[in-house]
This record gives structure tokens, sequence and C-alpha cells, in this order.
């Protein structure tokens, strides 16, 4: 497996930003991982996992090995609904295979850009669905140890765009595959206020809500092969009912979306960046979509350093305004 040196990451980022990267090595198999990760270890240098790039922002040069995840294959296996995925898979591509083998249950998560392997460390969540809502088990590399292993749901500790992987085992595993528990009959969620306004059918099949849901994304979201983006900076902030009280008592109307924490209230971080007129705006390179503010686009030549800046802006700008601190979704290294 050869390892490529100086790399230029543009390619690899949905934000088209030019960074270096001192090693890069395309994971293809265990094997190819196994090698990467002894040549590491040799060199006594860091290594950063990559997926599709998507949810992603290099802020500088990076000084070690990129491990680009390109495994690949789909398995519907015995047990009825249960489908296993490789880490390399693009998640879309995914959500179609599934559809069309009449495994339903993710189809509100269509359009969600990046790879199989990364869905679980975000625990990605759209239109009312979560991933673990289906995750059944995952196959991962544990680069402590060397060993392979088998981490069930309570495992992962999934939380709101969350997960065990983004926090004491950061950087300590490998997604090898993810195995989910989809259903052979179809059930829609339709509750989401969004989706359920423009579904226009009585009883909505799996495959109108997909519709309505790519219909949805592609009218607010820019395709980040046309505009450089990573799609939502933030994340939806979670206060308390106080503070949301306030929030009401100050503003009117604050939209509101349900939690399962008794107590809290999660608030819509674009519509606390749309009052204060972030939509639109523009720092050089870079700006707010124009559409939607919680994405921050490249509009060519941006560094990684631009674009942080801007976000920095931003949440400063919410917590001066309405104390409350805004925590970015997207992946900064």
């Amino acid at each position: 497996m050869p390892i490529q040196q100086n790399v230029d990451l543009a390619a690899f980022n949905t934000f088209g930003v030019h960074c270096n990267a001192r090693y890069l090595a395309e994971i293809n198999s265990l094997q190819d991982l196994e090698s990467a990760l002894g040549f590491a270890q040799d060199e006594a240098i860091p290594i950063q996992l990559l997926g599709g790039g998507s949810n992603v922002l290099f802020s500088q040069d990076y000084p070690g090995l990129i491990l680009h995840m390109k495994m690949r294959g789909i398995e519907c296996l015995n047990e009825p609904g249960r489908v296993k995925v490789a880490a390399g898979e693009n998640w879309h591509k995914f959500v179609m295979y599934c559809l069309n083998k009449e495994l339903y249950g993710i189809e509100n998560l269509a359009l969600i850009p990046g790879t199989a392997g990364a869905a679980p460390i975000q625990n990605i969540g759209a239109y009312g669905v979560e991933l673990e809502d289906f995750f059944g088990e995952l196959e991962v590399y544990d680069m402590a140890s060397g060993q392979r292993r088998i981490m069930d749901k309570a495992d992962c500790q999934f939380g709101y765009r969350d997960s065990v992987f983004k926090q004491e085992l950061h950087n300590r595993i490998v997604v090898l595959s993810l195995t989910l528990q989809l259903s052979p009959i179809p059930a829609p969620c339709v509750e989401y206020p969004a989706l359920a306004k423009e579904l226009k059918t009585v009883e909505p099949t799996p495959q109108d809500v997909f519709d309505v849901v790519c219909h949805i994304r592609q009218s607010k979201l820019p395709d980040p092969t046309k505009l450089a983006n990573a799609g939502s900076f933030f994340k939806n902030p979670v206060v308390s009912e106080e503070k949301y009280a306030a929030l009401l008592s100050d503003h009117g109307n604050v939209p509101r979306f349900p939690t399962f924490d008794e107590g809290l209230v999660k608030i819509p971080a674009a519509w606390l960046l749309e009052i204060l007129g972030w939509k639109g705006e523009r720092q050089g390179p870079v700006g707010v979509h124009d559409l939607q503010p919680l994405v921050i686009v490249n509009y060519g030549g941006a560094s990684g350093a631009d674009i942080l800046n801007l976000a920095e802006d931003m949440s400063a700008s919410v917590l001066e305004k309405f104390a409350i601190v805004l925590q970015t979704e997207v992946r900064i290294i």
C-alpha cells in the first residue's frame, strides 16, 4: 500500500480548502489499515481518519498521516431487515440501496453527505430520525490493542450529534463496518413539521418520504460540488425551559424542537443566526449562505482560518445577544 507525501487536501474536503497533509494513505482493506498504522508508529507521527470530508474543516496543514477510509461492501444478513455496510460506502447511496431492497427506516436520512463509517461517530439525524434509532452494531479496529471488536448501542453512548467516538474513544478506534436493523414493513416517520408540510399524500410511502427529504435538502442547502461547504456548521443548542421562557419574553414566538430530556428545549441555531442578520453575510472569500444561515460557504480561495474566523464571529454574536453557546457540528482539525 503506497503512502503519499505532501498531499493537497482540497479534493478530500467539501470546503475545498487547500492545505497539505504530510502523508496520506488510502485504506481499502484491513491489511491497508494495519500497514498504515505501522508506518505511523515507526515514524512517530499523529494520525487522522477521513471519510468523505463533508464534516471537517482543515484549519492548517496536517503534520501526520491521513487515513482515507475507502472500504466497500454492502451485505443483507440472514435476519430480516438486518444490513451491514462497510465504512467507506457513500451514505446517501446506501440509503438508496436499502430503499430499493425494501428495507425501511432511514429514508429520512437521505442526502446526508459523507460515508457510512462517519454516521455513528456523529450519530447523524434529520427530519425526526437519528441513526441510533436503527443501530445494530459496529465492527471496529482498536488501535491500542490491534484487535477487532464489536460494539453495541450501549457501548456507543449516543447523544445529540454525539457518541463515545467523539469523546473518550476519539482517534482510538477505526470503524470498519456498521450494521443496522431496518424493517421490511413500511412505517414512515412523518411527524417532523417541515416534512409533514411538504408531503401531499394521506398515507405517504417510504419513497415519498425519501423524495420529499431530498427536495427539502436540495432547496435549502447548497450542493458542495457547486458551492463549497460542509453543511450545517453549528449544532442546534439545547437550553433549559427557564432560558426558553426568557427568550419568549424577549423575542416573541421562538421555534423549538422536542428533546428526550425533561426540562430541556432544543432551539434552531439557524433562527438565532437569522435574527442577528447573518444570512447572506460575507467576509472576503467566505460567507453565510443566503438561504440557510447555518451553512458557511467558500466562494473560492478561502483558507481554513478564513472559515474559522467567520464561524467564531457568528458564535460570538449569539453569545453576546442571547447568552447561548453555539457548538460546532463540523470537526475542526
